[in-house]
């Protein structure tokens, strides 16, 4: 990695960070979902699948699409937040709140990373 790109990371880290902190201080989980981390997820899969689109392409360039991607997006998401709110979902009986809660993270995940995607790929084919 390029000393540009792990600057892009590095900072793009950062950002992701913060943001992550302050949406969860803004949507406090609540007796049924997280609902902080449930927003965090999905909307770095949309914006996730948009940066890959863009990657895809000839104009992509490395570090912004790394900076955002590995390094926003990276420390924005939080896989591990999720697997763990659904073990305490599960260790407390709610085997259906737990399930709901993965069901629509992992399938609204995938459907907004193509949406993500979708976008990207209908900017380029305008801009030809």
């Amino acid at each position: 990695m390029t000393p540009k790109a792990a600057r892009a990371v590095g900072i793009g880290g950062l950002a992701g960070a913060g943001a992550r902190w302050g949406l969860v201080e803004a949507l406090p989980a609540t007796d049924v979902w997280p609902w902080g981390v449930l927003a965090i997820n999905l909307s770095g899969c949309l914006v996730l699948g948009y940066l890959a689109a863009a990657a895809w392409s000839a104009r992509a360039q490395l570090p912004m699409t790394l900076g955002l991607g590995t390094g926003f997006c990276g420390s924005l998401t939080t896989f591990s937040a999720l697997t763990v709110d659904v073990a305490e979902m599960a260790r407390d009986g709610s085997w259906g709140y737990a399930a709901g809660y993965l069901a629509v993270s992992v399938l609204g995940g995938v459907a907004l990373a193509v949406v993500g995607a979708t976008l990207r790929t209908v900017q380029l084919k305008e801009a030809q």
